[in-house]
């Protein structure tokens, strides 16, 4: 009897269900939410924790030779006169503009006097988002229910009956913006019927999964983590989901070996998948707590006009870096390098290589952005903010091919200098009114030509809300008398009864000092 011992080799494909750490998409999103300050403070931390990763001298010489700002040619389609190049002899405008008449314009300056907490900026998604007027009282429901770890106190069914009763004030503050006053339904007199609780949930997934900070008001720990890896990629089968969904609770106690005999799974995917579940934001206000008012505005994008040329400029003022050679040909001396470095090694050259691909993704993303909300608003710059038109995250986001929070990660907290001033680049996203003639106007326009219709109204006889109203909509613009309201007191101008009696005052005083004169 032979045995044969003979040895054979095969293909065959194993269809075998892994965890990636997205590492990359990760950094990504980290990197697109800071500003220029933050990146130059995060990449100077790189390079000494990383020696692999080093500054170029071409870096190094322009930091010390050339002024911050670099030229950048956006390759978009439209006007090429948009983007200048690196030889422009670009002016310098004052950060702070005056009216006509001498009077300080404060409304623009005063965006950038502190920060922004989460239910200001949840607020600014939502009233730059394609939501229904409906939708939009629903979602400022949710987020003035919202506390400031990003977690919604109160249920569905909660929402309705504030819905239902009215409890939920809305009242306008700067730029349109909504404060909110949240009371707790206290009986059940009225219960919303399914169609109301559907529109709410509907809301409320949206806010969560394409707001920023992704997970915003979910209901409990498990919802928010979950909502987030989705958010990286992970499927909803996946070992992630299936452990914050069903042992969230034993993570910490429980041995893991009797977690994957349950999942029947490898116990190395569940040490995977808690790496991954570490990572996420149990609290997604946490960057929105409040903070020191006191900062330091530097503008992240310059935009110029020269002649009858706008010519616009991102801020590099931070180190443009690379893979050392030296590392690089150190690493290929593999065997003459104990185990431990060559590890070390690989590792910081990966970590190296994600930066610098995350970097140059970021800058994309930016580019196309930027480029997109600098041609739509061309009027803006030229003629100042009365000329801006509407538009929303949704609009940029399909225009350029990325997802809405990421429109908002990179538009938050960045400055853009113009000929208008230096203000927040979110300043230039507007909300939509429509006119009789089915086209769009912008929440600014709407303002500017209330100012305008009361700058023109005759003393002795004011024009009331109504009046106003009426002109608008003489002018094809259809906005209600609230509405108007509403506009007014944002605008600060007071009521026709108190302009008349201001108008009055001023008339009577003028009077009696002519005659004091005349005597």
């Amino acid at each position: 009897m032979s045995i044969n011992l003979s040895q054979t080799t095969s293909q065959r494909q194993v269809l075998q269900q892994r965890l990636i750490l997205t590492q990359e998409l990760q950094l990504f999103l980290k990197l697109i939410q800071m500003t220029t300050l933050e990146l130059k403070d995060y990449l100077e931390e790189q390079l000494i924790e990383n020696p692999t990763l080093e500054e170029t001298e071409e870096a190094k010489e322009k930091n010390e030779n050339s002024p911050a700002e670099e030229a950048v040619d956006f390759g978009i389609t439209g006007d090429s006169r948009l983007f200048g190049g690196e030889s422009s002899d670009m002016p310098h405008y004052s950060s702070r503009q005056y009216m006509d008449d001498g009077e300080e314009e404060q409304a623009w300056e005063n965006r950038v006097s502190s920060p922004d907490s989460l239910t200001e900026h949840l607020t600014w998604q939502l009233e730059v988002s394609d939501f229904t007027p409906e939708e939009k009282q629903i979602g400022s429901i949710i987020i003035g229910n919202t506390n400031e770890d990003g977690y919604l106190e109160i249920d569905v069914e909660g929402i309705g009956k504030l819905c239902l009763n009215g409890r939920e004030q809305a009242s306008p503050v700067a730029e349109g913006g909504l404060e909110m006053v949240s009371t707790a339904p206290d009986d059940d007199s009225s219960k919303p019927d399914e169609e109301l609780l559907r529109k709410i949930q509907y809301v409320l997934t949206r806010i969560q999964t394409t707001f920023d900070p992704t997970g915003s008001c979910s209901r409990d720990l498990r919802e928010c983590l979950r909502i987030q890896a989705l958010d990286l990629g992970y499927t909803e089968d996946c070992i992630i989901i299936k452990l914050i969904e069903d042992h969230l609770e034993d993570l910490s106690g429980k041995d893991l070996f009797e977690i994957a005999e349950e999942l029947e799974c490898p116990a190395e995917d569940i040490k995977e998948a808690l790496t991954v579940i570490s990572t996420l934001e149990p609290k997604p206000g946490r960057p929105y707590y409040e903070k020191d008012p006191e900062r330091y505005i530097v503008p992240d994008f310059y935009v110029y006009k020269v002649g009858n040329e706008l010519q616009v400029q991102l801020n590099r003022d931070f180190p443009k870096v690379r893979i050392s050679s030296y590392y690089r040909n150190l690493l290929k001396k593999e065997k003459s390098l104990p185990p431990e470095a060559k590890i070390f090694l690989k590792e910081k050259i990966e970590a190296a290589q994600r930066i610098m691909k995350c970097l140059d993704e970021r800058e994309a993303a930016v580019r196309k952005i930027i480029a997109k909300i600098v041609d739509v608003q061309r009027d803006f710059f030229e003629h100042g903010k009365d000329y801006i038109k509407p538009l929303i995250l949704k609009d940029v986001a399909q225009s350029v091919g990325v997802h809405e929070s990421t429109v908002s990660r990179i538009t938050s907290r960045r400055y853009i200098q113009t000929p208008q001033g230096t203000i927040e680049l979110k300043a230039l996203f507007s909300r939509k009114i429509e006119t009789s003639h089915g086209k769009e106007v912008s929440f600014e326009r709407v303002k500017s030509m209330i100012k305008e219709i009361v700058a023109e109204e005759r003393p002795e006889s004011p024009y009331s809300d109504e009046d106003i109203s009426k002109i608008l909509e003489r002018k094809n613009v259809i906005v209600a008398r609230r509405t108007v309201a509403k506009y007014r007191k944002t605008l600060k101008i007071p009521s026709s009864s108190t302009r008349a009696a201001q108008k009055g005052k001023k008339r009577n005083e003028s009077k009696s000092n002519d005659e004091t004169y005349k005597q």
